[in-house]
């Protein structure tokens, strides 16, 4: 989705090496999640935006997700997570556990710097009819944004944030991050994610191995596999505000049209 300018308010997140993945390999996952989709695609987030999505959204009609690439290096635990889980559900706003949808593949590490268990992992619910390129010429300010209902300025360790972002006014001054592509975020704009598995190692290195060759078939073979298997707790399904699709029961069939109406060059 190409910008010729950032919108008044929109949902800011800085992305990088995540789960012992390069962003580079994450852009191309979400590239075939995409496809895969018919353009619509979830990405992993560490924490609740709370009410802000529709606090922003009633501002501008549509929310649009800003994706910016991390200039720091990445942390070891980034770099070498250890354990990597797979999420399997979300939980809808009466608390009920629903499976996402097939074609999706949302992971994260299964623990904390502490050392604990990872408790709770969200995901952006995005959709773009355009390749998620990183040819964009845009530039985001960071002194120019404020957090939607604090009005408060960005904490300097803030990952993903909802944010107004003020007109340019003077010439730009401070550090800048280059947007690298945008999506638009549909109702419900987020959820908190449920029923994580733990990944084998082996299955982790051939996720990995996919993305960097550029093995699509490979990578649908995987994701298949891999989110077909059972989960601690049945799920009701799929709602009609996360991705009109069906549920993982029975999604041969779904999964192999979805793969077959993806066209890649």
């Amino acid at each position: 989705m190409t910008l010729k300018h950032l919108p008044p308010a929109f949902c800011w997140t800085k992305m990088g090496t995540e789960s012992g993945e390069t962003l580079a390999t994450i852009i191309l996952r979400k590239e075939w999640e995409r496809r895969l989709g018919g353009g619509r695609f979830l990405w992993g987030i560490g924490q609740s935006l709370g009410d802000n999505p529709e606090t922003a959204a009633n501002l501008v009609g549509s929310l649009m997700a800003i994706f910016s690439p991390m200039p720091s290096k990445p942390k070891a635990i980034d770099v070498e997570p250890g354990e990597v889980v797979l999420w399997n559900g979300w939980l809808d706003n009466n608390g009920q556990v629903r499976s996402l949808p097939a074609h999706t593949f949302v992971t994260s590490r299964a623990r904390l710097p502490s050392g604990k268990r990872k408790q709770s992992h969200y995901a952006l619910v995005c959709s773009s009819l355009d390749e998620l390129a990183t040819d964009s010429e845009l530039e985001v300010h960071p002194y120019r944004l404020t957090n939607v209902g604090t009005g408060k300025g960005l904490g300097a360790s803030q990952v993903t944030a909802v944010v107004a972002c003020a007109p340019a006014g003077e010439p730009a001054s401070g550090k800048s991050y280059p947007v690298a592509f945008a999506a638009e975020l549909e109702a419900p704009y987020f959820v908190r994610l449920a029923q994580p598995t733990l990944l084998k190692r082996r299955d982790v290195a051939e996720v990995g191995a996919a993305s960097r060759d550029g093995d699509f078939d490979g990578w649908v073979r995987l994701v298949k596999r891999l989110r077909s298997k059972p989960v601690v707790a049945r799920t009701v399904g799929v709602t009609p505000d996360l991705f009109d699709f069906q549920t993982n029961d029975g999604s041969t069939s779904l999964f192999n049209s979805m793969r077959n109406a993806a066209a890649f060059a």
